[in-house]
């Protein structure tokens, strides 16, 4: 949406890749002009502004979306509040579980659509949007419309008198959510599912560089849900997130995304005392011990850092290897790395997609550049990880690996957010702890070794939200998710969420006279 993303000139694809780009938008696109879902219907902006959503890989425009103002965040606040006191608000644990299936099983019957959205507006693989965000989008309406049943249920606290006292689960009422790029409609169902389940009504803000999926998305929510249970303004951060952070009218606040946006969320909720849940940034660290097992360790460092061409937060862009292995596992991850398929995110062949546009592209090239200038060793098969001639105007970064990096270096200790990983070398056990800690980050933390006591001594002494154990990325299970530090704060995809939803009161019944003083 955003014109200074996207320069047009350098998008040089093909015929047959535009021809085969714009057969899909039109079979997974339900209209080519967006409006904003307010109040169960589509709505043109105050401004009467609208912007394009471009395809990641051609650079033509998918659809057009409305660019919100802060009149626009105000009728969606007013739409989510009438039906959180009306038709919503209403509705017991049972009726709002038996919703969330109904969601679950309609997109069960789009997700093949609903990938293919996602790989043309961001650019990831086709096969990855289908078989894990869409599973995990679908499986997070399942997993909270089994919650959405106890979920106020409380707890009787023991007093030894005559009284009653006992506990309640409540909902917030207003939740403004504000969402990433990287994987829109799964991030979607992080969202709605707890935020629903708990029975609050959302308003919902995605990133102005892909907007389409959470409105295709929305849309199938809309079509079960009573009438402005869930709305969504698009647009900037600057106009709508600032108005929805902000905003009198919101209860409660949830955002993924940069550190950026996540400390101007916390100045603003902090001028209404608005509770807030935050999912941030990363540089985690993924340590390879010298009795790991090495094919299997190869295997989740590809996962850990080229999934989604590296655009993710818990991406393990720090590989600590152990001395002893370095060299075999380097030489092995070289094959593994030229194995790879760099090219058009819709071919079922592809590992690696574009980038999200060639703006972000330049920032990645540009964290590898000052590291080689400044010393590091490109090493490894990204240069043979060729782009077919076809594809050579997508804004593509070839899998990177960089040795000799100090890990004070900007691409060794800043999120890069591209497919880019820096090996380090280690020998103390202390030593590599202290190291992987030392990072404002704390969201995800990947450990390769067949020792079952350094897997779990290792495991309570990273600073991390999440850490795997022989795994990467595994985030198909409902356990809490989030970060430490200033990787964020709140749980997400687990029971964990509802209390991040849901306010607690207590009920104290007095049965015995009121107490007197003295």
């Amino acid at each position: 949406m955003q014109e200074e993303y996207y320069d047009r000139d350098r998008y040089d694809v093909s015929d047959d890749v535009l021809e085969r780009h714009r057969s899909a938008a039109d079979t997974v696109l339900s209209r080519d002009r967006y409006g904003h879902l307010i109040d169960s219907e589509w709505v043109d902006t105050a401004e009467g502004e609208e912007g394009a959503v471009i395809d990641a890989t051609t650079g033509e425009s998918l659809a057009t979306v409305q660019i919100g103002t802060a009149e626009d965040v105000d009728g969606a606040v007013e739409a989510a509040r009438e039906a959180f006191e009306g038709n919503w608000g209403q509705l017991s644990p049972r009726q709002r579980a038996e919703r969330l299936e109904e969601i679950a099983d309609r997109l069960e019957d789009r997700k093949t659509d609903i990938a293919k959205l996602d790989s043309l507006e961001t650019g990831k693989p086709n096969l990855h949007a289908l078989f894990v965000d869409c599973e995990i989008l679908i499986e997070q309406f399942r997993h909270f419309a089994s919650l959405a049943r106890s979920v106020d249920k409380g707890r009787v606290v023991p007093t030894g008198d005559e009284k009653h006292v006992f506990t309640r689960h409540e909902p917030y009422g207003v939740v403004g959510t504000i969402s990433a790029w990287n994987f829109p409609a799964m991030f979607v169902a992080w969202k709605l599912g707890p935020a629903l389940a708990a029975g609050n009504t959302v308003v919902f803000k995605p990133s102005e560089r892909a907007a389409l999926s959470t409105l295709e998305v929305a849309r199938i929510c809309d079509r079960v849900l009573p009438r402005g249970t869930v709305n969504v303004v698009t647009g900037f951060g600057e106009e709508v997130g600032a108005a929805m952070t902000a905003h009198e009218g919101v209860d409660k606040l949830t955002l993924t995304g940069s550190h950026a946006s996540g400390v101007a969320t916390l100045e603003n909720a902090a001028q209404t005392i608005t509770p807030t849940s935050l999912e941030l940034g990363g540089k985690s660290p993924n340590i390879v011990f010298p009795d790991a097992d090495v094919e299997r360790a190869i295997e989740g460092t590809l996962v850990s850092i080229f999934f989604n061409s590296g655009q993710q937060c818990t991406a393990g862009s720090r590989l600590y290897l152990h001395e002893d292995v370095r060299d075999e596992f380097l030489e092995r991850l070289d094959e593994a790395i030229e194995g790879l398929t760099v090219g058009d995110p819709l071919s079922p062949t592809t590992d690696i997609g574009p980038m999200i546009d060639h703006s972000h592209a330049a920032t990645v090239r540009d964290y590898v550049d000052t590291a080689v200038a400044d010393g590091a060793t490109p090493f490894a098969g990204g240069e043979n990880a060729a782009v077919d001639d076809d594809l050579e105007g997508a804004p593509f970064v070839r899998p990177t690996v960089l040795t000799d990096v100090g890990d004070d270096d900007p691409v060794g200790c800043e999120e890069v957010f591209g497919p880019v990983l820096s090996v380090f070398e280690w020998s103390d056990p202390e030593d590599v702890l202290r190291r992987a800690n030392d990072t404002s980050y704390g969201l995800a933390a990947g450990i390769w070794t067949d020792d079952l006591r350094t897997a779990h001594e290792f495991a309570a002494g990273l600073e991390a939200g999440t850490v795997w154990v022989n795994t990467y990325n595994d985030l198909f299970d409902p356990a809490p998710h989030g970060g430490y530090g200033e990787s964020g704060m709140g749980r997400e995809l687990a029971e964990e969420a509802l209390e991040d939803y849901s306010q607690v009161k207590t009920v104290k019944v007095n049965f015995d006279g009121v107490p007197k003083l003295g």
